[in-house]
Parts: C-alpha cells; structure tokens; sequence
C-alpha cells in the first residue's frame, strides 16, 4: 500500500506536530512524560534550514505530520568526500507500512546524490519493528554486522 503524502522540508513551525508524532510513537521517555506543546521551544531552532542537514518531514493529504527524517552531511577524508548520516526516521503507527518511510530514504538518497556524497549510514534499534520487518535491507541497506556502536551520554 501507498500512502498519498507530500514531502517537503522541515520548518521551525512544524516544532509542534513533530513534537506530538514524537510523543505518540512512546520510544522515548523525554516526550512520554511531558505535554508535546512543552518540547515545541527547544524543538524549533533545531528545524531551521542549514547546510550541513537536510530535514523532511512527510505530511498527508489532511497536511497532517506523518513523518520525519533527518540527514547529516559530514565530511569524511577516508572517502575523499562526504557521507550522509541519517540520524533520525520517524514514521506516526497509523501510516507505518504504507511507503512513506520510503518516500524519505529516496528522498534523502537523491540528495546525497545530487552533493556527490560517497555513503549513507544510519543507525537501527534492533528491538525497533523495522529491524525485524527487514524495512532498511528491503530498500537495500547492509547492515555491518563487525560494526560497534559507542555512545557517551553528555
């Protein structure tokens, strides 16, 4: 199935819908115990447009936020180029399954293209259903299975 959406970039008046699509998909609990109207502030200047991201957010035919992905361009000197990090892909339950996810990573992909990046990469939870479902090898994605991923909380 193919969800009817438009995709266009992020605003910093989309804080608010953001907010609430963050809050109703229940992974994180910085949005589940707050109002999502208290995150639209701190939100907003993180949605502004820069060149070292790109940021869409993918809206149905209601103009409703449905979903959101952002791209980081890094430099890497190991490729002699740039990367594309997606950092963030984040789809509402009621369109899950519908292609809209799909809809950003082409998106995103064609960008990469178009700056002559050499790689994309991202990061998935693999407790996530898209993990299990095989979403990112489905849109032929490898998963690295020698890589390590190390966080330091600041």
């Amino acid at each position: 199935m193919s969800a009817t959406c438009t995709l266009r970039a992020a605003q910093p008046d989309d804080a608010p819908a953001l907010a609430a699509l963050l809050q109703g998909i229940g992974w994180f609990d910085r949005f589940a115990t707050s109002h999502p109207d208290e995150h639209t502030a701190q939100l907003a200047p993180l949605l502004a447009p820069s060149p070292h991201q790109l940021q869409l957010v993918a809206c149905d035919a209601q103009g409703q936020l449905i979903g959101y992905c952002a791209v980081h361009w890094l430099p890497i000197a190991i490729l002699q180029g740039w990367e594309g990090y997606v950092s963030e892909l984040f789809i509402a339950d009621s369109a899950r399954g519908s292609g809209v996810g799909s809809q950003l990573l082409d998106q995103v992909t064609a960008a990469a293209r178009s700056r002559g990046c050499r790689r994309l990469w991202l990061v998935n939870n693999r407790l996530r259903d898209s993990y299990h479902r095989g979403f990112y090898a489905r849109q032929g994605w490898q998963e690295q299975a020698q890589a390590a991923r190390f966080v330091l909380d600041l």
